[in-house]
């Protein structure tokens, strides 16, 4: 068996807490000091681009969510 990321579900949880991409760009780079473009955002979300660790724990702190959140997970 092999455990599969799957869909990203960024979107659902950014939208959960009422933020745009523009208000979570913000808040990684004023709280983390990462940055992370709406355009980049956009190509995550649509499971186009992957996050890095940091970007991953630092959309985490933002988002009160955690790592496992942030995909749809496959046993195959």
């Amino acid at each position: 068996m092999a455990l599969l990321q799957g869909k990203c579900l960024l979107r659902d949880l950014r939208e959960s807490v009422g933020f745009t991409q523009a208000d979570l760009s913000t808040q990684l780079m004023d709280l983390y000091g990462v940055s992370i473009s709406t355009s980049h955002l956009s190509r995550i979300e649509r499971g186009e681009r992957p996050m890095t660790t940091l970007q991953k724990r630092a959309v985490c702190l933002v988002l009160n969510c955690t790592e496992r959140d942030l995909y749809e997970w496959i046993l195959t």
